[in-house]
């Protein structure tokens, strides 16, 4: 599952936030934060539920909290990124989101695509290293008591898209996706470290008017797709190096989103027929060969439209706790399938006004959304505990 990761603001707004994982090996990530495939990150948690000793948890919700991003390292601890009040906030539970607590957030402001300063995304790899990126980058080895800015090698502040694309972790690495001066670059870090460097292979921006990157990490493997009204190139990671890729549906006249569920499968969903000819459509594809070739599925997704963006993709809400179950964000709904795809229902029916920005699972059972404002990208985080089945609004 991807995205959380924070708004896409140099796109146009999302009509569908679409994509699936398909766990065709039953391998998940040993990181449960939105780790090289970002399957697993996700937060929150009914508030005032029962202790052990039946005495009632009293939960102080943090007043005015809007979350924009969220990260799990394990069932128990996490952190979300949002606002209070439009200043920067930052909040982190240590009880599986029972309970939260106000931490100190990075000295600069909530990025919202204008301006030149200011985070919108979080990702941790463990209790102790994080990072939070948008227009800046800070990070921090202690859990999030202090940030420092970090400066990324090539990044192009100048071009008008989100300088940091997306950032993930996984297999002890960081990796983060930004606009370069001719294309996009991938810069990379251990994540003990602020020492990053610029791998050689860059994917160059499309024929249309807002690039957008996607990226995707599982265990050591990566993949990059750049989505410019199509499908325009990609990069992909194995053995410790990015390489030029080719991803499905380039020549299909629409934007694709990857969802890896092991290091070998990948499941892409496209649409297709927006600009090209032929009736519009969201098709589904997968890969056994982490990438290398993909087999079409044979009926199309049942989704509300098949345009995900009017110019470039928008990241993606999706996510697979495990081989049969897939959850989607389609508009402010979740759409979920229990039998590998075969047959869907909606298990949550957001707002009209909202799209689903994130959806993720930390383990099999406890999953997060969140349900953002389609004019803001600030919105509620959402809480699964039976796999998927229910979800329930959740107070920070």
């Amino acid at each position: 599952m991807t995205r959380m990761h924070g708004p896409r603001w140099g796109a146009a707004p999302s009509l569908l936030a679409l994509a699936a994982l398909l766990a065709a090996c039953g391998g998940t990530t040993t990181h449960s934060t939105p780790t090289r495939s970002g399957t697993a990150t996700a937060s929150a948690s009914p508030v005032g539920t029962a202790s052990p000793s039946a005495t009632a948890v009293r939960v102080t919700p943090i007043a005015g909290f809007e979350a924009a991003s969220v990260t799990f390292v394990s069932s128990q601890d996490g952190w979300v990124l949002g606002t209070v009040g439009g200043s920067l906030a930052l909040a982190r539970t240590q009880d599986g989101g029972t309970t939260w607590t106000s931490v100190t957030p990075p000295p600069t402001a909530f990025y919202t695509g204008s301006g030149s300063t200011g985070v919108s995304g979080i990702r941790f790899a463990n209790q102790q290293d994080g990072w939070a990126y948008g227009y800046d980058l800070f990070a921090t080895q202690n859990g999030g008591a202090s940030w420092t800015q970090v400066a990324l090698p090539g990044v192009n502040a100048s071009s008008g898209a989100t300088p940091i694309q997306e950032l993930e972790t996984s297999a002890g690495s960081v990796d983060a996706v930004i606009t370069g001066t001719s294309g996009f670059l991938i810069d990379t870090a251990t994540v003990s470290s602020n020492t990053w460097t610029t791998s050689p292979t860059t994917v160059p921006y499309g024929a249309g008017p807002v690039p957008d990157a996607q990226l995707a990490l599982q265990g050591s493997s990566g993949w990059v797709v750049e989505n410019d009204r199509m499908v325009a190139g990609g990069a992909r990671l194995q053995s410790g190096s990015w390489s030029t890729w080719t991803p499905p549906c380039t020549t299909t006249g629409g934007p694709a989103v990857l969802v890896p569920s092991s290091a070998e499968n990948l499941f892409a969903a496209c649409s297709q027929g927006i600009w090209a000819s032929g009736p519009e459509s969201v098709r589904a594809y997968v890969s056994t060969t982490a990438g290398l070739s993909f087999t079409e599925l044979a009926s199309a997704l049942p989704f509300t439209s098949a345009q995900v963006g009017t110019y470039s993709d928008s990241p993606p809400a999706a996510a697979s706790p495990s081989t049969s179950v897939l959850a989607v964000g389609d508009g402010g709904d979740i759409l979920a399938s229990f039998d590998d795809g075969s047959t869907w229902s909606t298990t949550y029916d957001g707002a009209a006004s909202s799209s689903l920005d994130y959806v993720g699972f930390t383990t099999s059972t406890q999953g997060v959304a969140i349900e953002a404002s389609t004019t803001s990208s600030l919105g509620t985080l959402l809480m699964t505990r039976d796999g998927g089945h229910t979800w329930a609004a959740v107070t920070i």
